[in-house]
C-alpha cells in the first residue's frame, strides 16, 4: 500500500509542478499585455500623476536625488524611493514621459502578481492561484492602481511580497534572519513611510502569537527585522534633514503622525469608518455583481455564523477554536485582511488605496468561493455571462451611434458639466482611429459575442466563470487603449500649457493660488513659481489665476503690478476644478509709475 501511494504521488509531481509553470506563464503574459502597452496613452488628466512625476523630472534636472524641489520651493510630501524608480526608468527614454512615469507601477503590479500567485499556487493549489491572479488582474481597484504614477502600488507590492516571505520564514522555523524582506520592507517604508515595516511585522507576529510561538521569542525576533528594514528609511530621513531642516522634519512629522491623528494642515481625506466597507465594494466592481448576484442563489437557513452550542459563550469559542485551526496559510490570509482593514477603521484619513494590500489575499477566499460555486454548478455564471457580454455590445453600440453623430448635444441639458461632458462625446466622435485601435474597440464584441456562444451551448461553469473574466478583461483593454485616452485628453491641462507655452517659450511663469498647478507645471518642464512667494521686483511676466481666486489677485499685486488679463479658459482645469485666467503683468516703478 505504501508504496502504491508513493507511486502515485511520484507520478503527480511532474504534472501538478508543469501545470503551476503554464499557468505562472500564462499569468505573466496576460498581465503584462492589460496593463503594460497603453501606460502611455492617457496624458495626464488629474494633479495626483504630474504631482509624482515632477520630482522626478526636478531630480534629474537638479541632480538632488535626496530632497529635490519643484515649483521653486515644493518639496515632495512622500520618500524618494518611487521617484528614484521613475528617474531611472525615464533616463532610459531621455525624458519624464507618462509611460516611463507609470511604468515602475506596472512593473510592481507584475512583480506582486507572480510571487502571490507561486505563494499561493504552492501552500493550496494552481487553481485557486490562478483564479485569484485572475481577479486580481480585472479588480477595478488594484488595475487603476497597476496603471498609474502613484506611490500606491510599489508599495503595495512590497508590502505583499514582504508578508510572503516572513510566512515563508516562520515555515522554517524562524531560523535566521530573512534578509530579502528586510530589504524590500526597507524599500516599502522609502516608498510611503513606516506602514511599509509596521504591515508585515504586525500580521506575521499576530499570526505566530495565534500559531502558539512564545510572545518574547515572536516580539524580540520581529522588533529586529522591523529596526533592520528602518535603516535605509532612518539614513535618508537624516541626510534629508541635513538638507531641508526643520521644514522637512515637520512634513515627515505631519505625513505619519499627524495623518493618523487627523491633524493635518491641508484637506486628507477624512472619512468615516463604514467608507472602508463602501471602497472595498467599489473596489472589486466588477466582480462586485457577480459576488451580490450569487447571494440570491446561497441557502440561508442552512447557514450559521457560529457553531452550534448550548450558549453564546461556548459557541463563541467553539468559533474562535476553529478559528485558530484554519489551515496555516488560511489563517494567515485571515489575519493579513483583518488587521490591515482595523487599523485604516482607526484614523480620520480614509482612502480608497491604503486597502490596497488586502487585495491579494481577498482574491484569494473570493476565489475559492467562486469555485465553489463552479463545484455546485451555480447559475450565477450563467445570468453573469449574459450581463457582462451584453455591457461589451452596449459599448461599443453606444461608441458607433457617437461616430455617427446620432447623439444631440441637448442631451445633457444645460447644468454645471453639461459643457464638459458634450467636450467628451466630441471628442469620441471627432478620434482618428488606426487599424489596430478599431480592432481594439472590436474586442470587447469579440468577447461579449464568444460568451454569449458559450452560454446558448450550455458550457460549464468554470467555462463561463473564465468567459466573464475574459469579458472583462476586454472591456479593461479597450478603455485603457481608446476610449479613456480619447474622453479624459479633454480634462487635461496639457493643452491649458501648450496655450501658455506660446505666450512663454521659456522661462518663468507664475501662479497665484493656494494649490500648484502641478499638470501645466509639468508639461511646462517645472518652470512654474508662486508669485505670492517670489513677488518679482522689476520686469514683466505672465501669470495663471483660478477665476475663483481673480478678484483677491487683483486686490493683492494690482498695487504692485500692471495687470492685463490675456485670455480665460472655457473649461475647468483638473487641478483646480476652476476655469483659468492668464495675466500679463508688468512691476510698476515707485520712482516712475
Amino acid at each position: 500500500r505504501s508504496r502504491q501511494v508513493t507511486g502515485v504521488q511520484t507520478c503527480a509531481l511532474p504534472i501538478c509542478m508543469s501545470d503551476r509553470k503554464k499557468a505562472f506563464w500564462f499569468i505573466a503574459l496576460l498581465s503584462v499585455l492589460v496593463v503594460v502597452p497603453f501606460l502611455g496613452e492617457t496624458i495626464f488628466y488629474s494633479k495626483g500623476e504630474p504631482r509624482e512625476a515632477i520630482v522626478a523630472l526636478s531630480m534629474l534636472e537638479s541632480g538632488n536625488w535626496i530632497l529635490p524641489v519643484n515649483y521653486g520651493t515644493d518639496i515632495a510630501y512622500k520618500p524618494p524611493f518611487f521617484y528614484w524608480s521613475i528617474a531611472a526608468v525615464s533616463s532610459l527614454f531621455g525624458e519624464v514621459t507618462e509611460f516611463s512615469a507609470r511604468f515602475p507601477s506596472a512593473l510592481a503590479f507584475l512583480a506582486m502578481q507572480l510571487v502571490f500567485f507561486a505563494f499561493m499556487a504552492k501552500r493550496k493549489n494552481v487553481q485557486t492561484a490562478f483564479l485569484a491572479s485572475i481577479l486580481l488582474l480585472s479588480s477595478f481597484e488594484v488595475h487603476r492602481a497597476a496603471v498609474a504614477c502613484r506611490v500606491d502600488m510599489v508599495q503595495v507590492a512590497f508590502i505583499v511580497i514582504s508578508l510572503c516571505l516572513l510566512f515563508r520564514w516562520d515555515e522554517k522555523g524562524c531560523r535566521g534572519v530573512p534578509w530579502l524582506a528586510v530589504l524590500l520592507m526597507g524599500c516599502a517604508t522609502l516608498t510611503k513611510g513606516p506602514v511599509g515595516s509596521i504591515f508585515p511585522c504586525a500580521c506575521i507576529g499576530v499570526y505566530q502569537l495565534l500559531r502558539g510561538r512564545s510572545f518574547w521569542k515572536a516580539f524580540f525576533s520581529l522588533v529586529g527585522i522591523g529596526l533592520l528594514s528602518f535603516v535605509p528609511y532612518l539614513a535618508w530621513v537624516y541626510v534629508a534633514y541635513r538638507q531641508g531642516g526643520q521644514p522637512f522634519l515637520d512634513l515627515v512629522l505631519e505625513e505619519n503622525t499627524g495623518r493618523f491623528m487627523g491633524k493635518m494642515s491641508y484637506e486628507s481625506h477624512e472619512n468615516p469608518i463604514w467608507y472602508n466597507f463602501l471602497t472595498l465594494i467599489w473596489g472589486w466592481i466588477p466582480w462586485t455583481l457577480v459576488l451580490v448576484i450569487s447571494l440570491f442563489g446561497l441557502k440561508w437557513k442552512n447557514m450559521r455564523c457560529l457553531p452550534e452550542g448550548e450558549t453564546l459563550l461556548l459557541r463563541l469559542k467553539k468559533g474562535w477554536t476553529a478559528f485558530r485551526n484554519q489551515s496555516p496559510v488560511q489563517l494567515f490570509t485571515w489575519l493579513v485582511i483583518l488587521i490591515i482593514f482595523v487599523f485604516y477603521c482607526i484614523p480620520k484619513s480614509k482612502r480608497s488605496v491604503y486597502l490596497l494590500p488586502i487585495y491579494p489575499f481577498m482574491a484569494v477566499l473570493i476565489a475559492e468561493y467562486l469555485l465553489a460555486l463552479v463545484q455546485k454548478g451555480a447559475r450565477v455564471f450563467r445570468i453573469c455571462a449574459i450581463i457582462f457580454a451584453s455591457l461589451g455590445l452596449l459599448l461599443t453600440f453606444v461608441f458607433v451611434v457617437v461616430r455617427l453623430g446620432l447623439v444631440p448635444d441637448s442631451v445633457f441639458g444645460s447644468g454645471r458639466h453639461a459643457a464638459e461632458n458634450v467636450a467628451f462625446m466630441h471628442a469620441l466622435e471627432d478620434v482618428a482611429l488606426s487599424v489596430p485601435k478599431w480592432l481594439l474597440v472590436a474586442l470587447p464584441v469579440v468577447a461579449a459575442v464568444c460568451t454569449l456562444r458559450m452560454v446558448i451551448k450550455r458550457a460549464d461553469s468554470r467555462s463561463l466563470l473564465y468567459g466573464i473574466a475574459g469579458c472583462m478583461l476586454c472591456l479593461f483593454v479597450s478603455l485603457d487603449s481608446v476610449y479613456q485616452p480619447t474622453v479624459l485628453a479633454v480634462k487635461s491641462d496639457k493643452h491649458l500649457a501648450e496655450r501658455v507655452n506660446t505666450y512663454v517659450p521659456e522661462g518663468v511663469v507664475y501662479s497665484y493660488s493656494k494649490m500648484s498647478f502641478y499638470g501645466v507645471n509639468f508639461y511646462l518642464k517645472d518652470r512654474m513659481r508662486h508669485i505670492e512667494k517670489e513677488r518679482p521686483s522689476s520686469g514683466e511676466g505672465y501669470l495663471l489665476v483660478p477665476v475663483k481666486e481673480e478678484e483677491n489677485m487683483l486686490g493683492e499685486l494690482e498695487q504692485t503690478y500692471h495687470l492685463e488679463k490675456i485670455f480665460r479658459t472655457d473649461r475647468r482645469s483638473c487641478d483646480m476644478r476652476n476655469e483659468i485666467c492668464m495675466y500679463k503683468f508688468r512691476a510698476i516703478d515707485i520712482h516712475n509709475p
